[in-house]
């Protein structure tokens, strides 16, 4: 990642995405979310947690939840709440801070917004979280306008990575870099 010329905090970057939605993946799995993107989940679904009524919430909570309502008709494009947002908000505090840290891991910075996206797919699809991959393929077709072949694009990439570190754990591999640092690749 290095050479790529991202250095250090890009590449911090990159860790922060794989690790939030990571444990969204995790979240999603682990409340049994069925998948709500594009259209709201029947409300008779199997679920761990009933969501809440963003009707229902107040003060801050609410400011938040209005917040990821904008940012789903813009990104997602539906007209709902998410049902994992919904369903973090019975701890209201938890979800606020969940959300916050979508928002400063998910922003544009070393690496540019539209590419977390697509490195949220990827973990998404890594993960096996059915919920977790409509929630961001809606991303990918929506904010960068990815057809059917560019998401087939970005799978393939996440079978050959899948399969090259299978095979790398296999013949137990070890880099060939850990005692390099962005500092090494400075002078390339």
């Amino acid at each position: 990642m290095l050479r790529l010329g991202v250095g250090e905090r890009g590449v911090n970057e990159i860790m922060a995405v794989a690790e939030h939605v990571a444990s969204l993946c995790a979240a999603a799995e682990g409340l049994r979310l069925p998948i709500d993107i594009p259209e709201s989940a029947d409300a008779s679904a199997p679920i761990a947690v009933r969501p809440v009524d963003p009707a229902t919430l107040e003060g801050e909570i609410a400011a938040a939840m209005a917040e990821v309502a904008s940012w789903a008709q813009a990104s997602l494009g539906i007209s709902h709440v998410p049902l994992i947002w919904r369903v973090l908000a019975r701890l209201p505090r938890m979800m606020l801070n969940t959300w916050r840290k979508d928002r400063l891991v998910m922003s544009g910075g070393r690496i540019d917004e539209d590419s977390k996206a697509c490195i949220a797919f990827a973990v998404a699809c890594f993960k096996q979280s059915p919920y977790m991959i409509a929630y961001t393929t809606a991303q990918l077709r929506r904010s960068l306008g990815l057809d059917d072949e560019a998401v087939l694009e970005l799978v393939a990439s996440v079978m050959h990575y899948v399969s090259f570190n299978t095979i790398s754990h296999a013949m137990l591999l070890e880099p060939a870099h850990t005692d390099m640092r962005a500092a090494d690749f400075a002078a390339t």
